[in-house]
Protein backbone atom coordinates (compact mmCIF):
# COMPACT_ATOMS: atom_id res chain seq x y z
CA UNK A 1 0.00 0.00 0.00
CA UNK A 2 0.99 3.02 -0.14
CA UNK A 3 3.40 5.28 2.44
CA UNK A 4 1.90 8.45 3.61
CA UNK A 5 4.10 10.69 5.63
CA UNK A 6 3.62 13.85 7.50
CA UNK A 7 5.56 16.98 8.07
CA UNK A 8 8.38 15.76 10.21
CA UNK A 9 9.30 20.20 10.80
CA UNK A 10 5.92 20.23 12.89
CA UNK A 11 7.88 18.44 16.07
CA UNK A 12 11.23 20.30 15.18
CA UNK A 13 9.89 23.63 15.73
CA UNK A 14 7.40 22.57 18.15
CA UNK A 15 9.63 23.99 21.13
CA UNK A 16 10.38 27.62 19.70
CA UNK A 17 7.07 28.06 18.29
CA UNK A 18 5.37 27.40 22.31
CA UNK A 19 8.39 29.91 23.25
CA UNK A 20 7.74 32.51 20.73
CA UNK A 21 4.40 32.31 19.62
CA UNK A 22 2.18 33.74 16.91
CA UNK A 23 -0.54 35.64 17.55
CA UNK A 24 -3.05 32.85 17.30
CA UNK A 25 -7.45 32.94 17.59
CA UNK A 26 -8.38 32.30 21.53
CA UNK A 27 -9.99 29.14 22.12
CA UNK A 28 -11.60 27.91 25.49
CA UNK A 29 -10.83 25.22 27.61
CA UNK A 30 -13.96 23.27 27.19
CA UNK A 31 -13.55 23.73 23.10
CA UNK A 32 -10.07 22.47 23.46
CA UNK A 33 -10.75 19.29 25.49
CA UNK A 34 -13.44 18.83 22.63
CA UNK A 35 -10.66 19.27 19.95
CA UNK A 36 -8.47 16.81 22.16
CA UNK A 37 -11.11 14.09 22.52
CA UNK A 38 -11.75 14.31 18.49
CA UNK A 39 -8.38 13.85 17.78
CA UNK A 40 -8.17 11.02 19.97
CA UNK A 41 -11.33 9.00 18.40
CA UNK A 42 -9.49 9.86 15.01
CA UNK A 43 -6.58 9.04 15.57
CA UNK A 44 -8.10 5.35 17.24
CA UNK A 45 -10.19 5.51 13.79
CA UNK A 46 -6.38 4.96 11.93
CA UNK A 47 -5.19 2.50 14.08
CA UNK A 48 -8.36 0.13 13.60
CA UNK A 49 -7.92 1.00 9.93
CA UNK A 50 -4.30 -0.50 10.16
CA UNK A 51 -3.02 2.78 8.94
CA UNK A 52 -0.73 3.75 12.48
CA UNK A 53 1.05 1.57 15.09
CA UNK A 54 -1.55 1.09 18.18
CA UNK A 55 -1.14 3.89 20.85
CA UNK A 56 0.69 3.30 24.06
CA UNK A 57 0.54 5.67 25.90
CA UNK A 58 -3.17 7.05 27.57
CA UNK A 59 -5.38 8.99 25.85
CA UNK A 60 -6.19 12.84 26.90
CA UNK A 61 -7.99 12.54 30.10
CA UNK A 62 -10.98 15.15 30.12
CA UNK A 63 -11.53 15.60 33.13
CA UNK A 64 -8.09 17.12 34.29
CA UNK A 65 -8.21 20.63 34.51
CA UNK A 66 -5.97 23.00 31.68
CA UNK A 67 -4.59 26.21 33.46
CA UNK A 68 -3.90 28.92 31.04
CA UNK A 69 -0.51 28.02 30.24
CA UNK A 70 -1.09 24.56 29.33
CA UNK A 71 -4.06 25.86 27.20
CA UNK A 72 -1.68 28.13 24.93
CA UNK A 73 0.89 24.53 24.54
CA UNK A 74 -1.59 22.03 24.31
CA UNK A 75 -4.04 24.50 21.30
CA UNK A 76 -0.55 24.33 19.44
CA UNK A 77 0.12 20.89 20.25
CA UNK A 78 -4.02 20.31 19.16
CA UNK A 79 -3.56 22.39 15.89
CA UNK A 80 -0.12 20.46 14.93
CA UNK A 81 -1.46 16.80 15.58
CA UNK A 82 -5.09 17.79 13.19
CA UNK A 83 -2.79 18.53 10.62
CA UNK A 84 -0.22 15.18 10.98
CA UNK A 85 -3.90 13.39 11.20
CA UNK A 86 -5.47 14.75 7.86
CA UNK A 87 -3.00 13.26 5.33
CA UNK A 88 -5.02 10.02 6.94
CA UNK A 89 -8.72 11.02 5.84
CA UNK A 90 -8.61 9.94 2.62
CA UNK A 91 -7.00 6.51 3.12
CA UNK A 92 -8.50 6.00 5.95
CA UNK A 93 -11.85 5.81 4.16
CA UNK A 94 -10.29 3.57 1.20
CA UNK A 95 -8.95 1.04 4.03
CA UNK A 96 -12.36 0.60 6.12
CA UNK A 97 -14.31 0.21 2.90
CA UNK A 98 -11.41 -2.41 1.28
CA UNK A 99 -11.71 -4.70 4.44
CA UNK A 100 -15.22 -3.90 4.85
CA UNK A 101 -15.93 -5.49 1.57
CA UNK A 102 -13.52 -8.24 1.04
CA UNK A 103 -14.22 -9.65 4.59
CA UNK A 104 -18.35 -9.54 3.16
CA UNK A 105 -17.21 -11.59 0.70
CA UNK A 106 -14.53 -14.32 2.07
CA UNK A 107 -15.90 -16.93 3.73
CA UNK A 108 -14.17 -18.50 6.83
CA UNK A 109 -11.29 -15.94 5.97
CA UNK A 110 -10.77 -12.86 7.07
CA UNK A 111 -8.45 -9.98 6.02
CA UNK A 112 -6.82 -7.01 8.09
CA UNK A 113 -4.59 -3.87 7.33
CA UNK A 114 -1.37 -4.14 9.25
CA UNK A 115 1.06 -0.69 9.31
CA UNK A 116 4.42 -3.22 8.57
CA UNK A 117 3.02 -5.97 7.12
CA UNK A 118 0.09 -4.75 4.62
CA UNK A 119 -2.78 -6.57 4.21
CA UNK A 120 -2.62 -9.91 6.26
CA UNK A 121 -4.97 -12.66 4.96
CA UNK A 122 -6.09 -15.63 7.68
CA UNK A 123 -8.70 -18.59 8.19
CA UNK A 124 -11.47 -18.02 10.53
CA UNK A 125 -9.35 -20.19 13.01
CA UNK A 126 -6.30 -17.37 12.83
CA UNK A 127 -4.46 -19.44 10.28
CA UNK A 128 -2.07 -17.62 8.13
CA UNK A 129 -2.95 -17.53 3.73
CA UNK A 130 -1.33 -16.94 0.98
CA UNK A 131 -3.23 -14.63 -1.63
CA UNK A 132 -2.38 -18.09 -4.11
CA UNK A 133 -4.62 -19.85 -1.35
CA UNK A 134 -7.44 -18.20 -2.14
CA UNK A 135 -10.04 -19.29 -5.13
CA UNK A 136 -9.94 -17.39 -8.20
CA UNK A 137 -12.85 -15.70 -7.30
CA UNK A 138 -11.21 -13.98 -4.22
CA UNK A 139 -8.11 -13.34 -5.81
CA UNK A 140 -10.02 -11.71 -8.70
CA UNK A 141 -12.08 -9.35 -5.98
CA UNK A 142 -8.84 -8.75 -4.02
CA UNK A 143 -6.61 -7.51 -7.09
CA UNK A 144 -9.88 -5.75 -8.29
CA UNK A 145 -10.58 -3.62 -5.41
CA UNK A 146 -6.87 -3.24 -4.66
CA UNK A 147 -6.40 -1.53 -7.88
CA UNK A 148 -10.03 0.66 -7.82
CA UNK A 149 -9.08 1.97 -4.40
CA UNK A 150 -5.52 2.27 -4.19
CA UNK A 151 -4.21 2.82 -7.62
CA UNK A 152 -6.71 4.54 -9.82
CA UNK A 153 -6.23 8.76 -10.19
CA UNK A 154 -8.95 10.83 -10.07
CA UNK A 155 -10.48 11.86 -13.11
CA UNK A 156 -9.64 8.47 -14.54
CA UNK A 157 -11.77 6.43 -16.92
CA UNK A 158 -11.79 3.05 -16.36
CA UNK A 159 -12.47 0.14 -18.55
CA UNK A 160 -13.38 -3.00 -17.05
CA UNK A 161 -14.48 -5.96 -19.17
CA UNK A 162 -16.65 -8.53 -17.90
CA UNK A 163 -16.14 -8.66 -14.25
CA UNK A 164 -18.68 -11.41 -13.70
CA UNK A 165 -15.89 -13.91 -14.81
CA UNK A 166 -15.18 -16.52 -11.29
CA UNK A 167 -17.60 -13.92 -9.78
CA UNK A 168 -20.55 -15.94 -7.29
CA UNK A 169 -23.60 -15.05 -8.25
CA UNK A 170 -24.34 -13.11 -5.00
CA UNK A 171 -21.16 -11.19 -5.55
CA UNK A 172 -22.53 -10.42 -8.84
CA UNK A 173 -25.64 -9.05 -7.24
CA UNK A 174 -23.75 -6.71 -5.30
CA UNK A 175 -21.37 -5.47 -7.92
CA UNK A 176 -22.57 -2.32 -8.87
CA UNK A 177 -23.73 -1.26 -5.63
CA UNK A 178 -20.05 -2.09 -3.73
CA UNK A 179 -18.51 -0.06 -7.14
CA UNK A 180 -20.71 3.01 -6.46
CA UNK A 181 -19.36 3.48 -3.11
CA UNK A 182 -15.59 3.66 -4.51
CA UNK A 183 -16.30 5.62 -7.19
CA UNK A 184 -17.56 8.05 -4.61
CA UNK A 185 -14.22 7.44 -2.51
CA UNK A 186 -11.82 7.75 -5.82
CA UNK A 187 -13.62 9.92 -8.30
CA UNK A 188 -13.40 8.71 -11.33
CA UNK A 189 -15.45 7.34 -14.11
CA UNK A 190 -16.38 3.50 -15.04
CA UNK A 191 -17.43 1.93 -18.90
CA UNK A 192 -18.20 -2.14 -17.89
CA UNK A 193 -18.95 -4.56 -20.37
CA UNK A 194 -21.26 -7.58 -19.22
CA UNK A 195 -23.19 -10.36 -20.50
CA UNK A 196 -24.64 -10.80 -16.56
CA UNK A 197 -28.24 -9.47 -15.52
CA UNK A 198 -26.95 -10.03 -12.46
CA UNK A 199 -24.35 -7.44 -12.42
CA UNK A 200 -26.99 -5.11 -13.84
CA UNK A 201 -29.09 -6.09 -11.36
CA UNK A 202 -31.84 -3.10 -11.17
CA UNK A 203 -29.68 -0.61 -12.56
CA UNK A 204 -31.12 -1.24 -16.54
CA UNK A 205 -31.21 2.43 -16.58
CA UNK A 206 -27.61 2.41 -16.45
CA UNK A 207 -27.24 0.53 -19.30
CA UNK A 208 -26.91 0.76 -23.31
CA UNK A 209 -27.50 -1.94 -25.04
CA UNK A 210 -25.10 -3.28 -28.05
CA UNK A 211 -26.70 -4.70 -31.14
CA UNK A 212 -25.25 -5.85 -34.33
CA UNK A 213 -25.52 -3.86 -37.55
Amino acid sequence: MTTYLWDTTLDSTFPTRVIQPTPKQTIGADELKMKLTELDLKRQRIITAGLLEPKTTPYFNSEIPIDDTAKNILTLYAADVEKKLSVFDSVTAKAELFKELLNKRYAYKKMAIEVKSGFRLTTSAGEPLRPSDLSSGEQHELVLLYELLFKTAPNSLILIDEPELSLHVAWQVEFLEDLSRIIKLSAFDVILATHSPQIINNHWDWTVELKGP
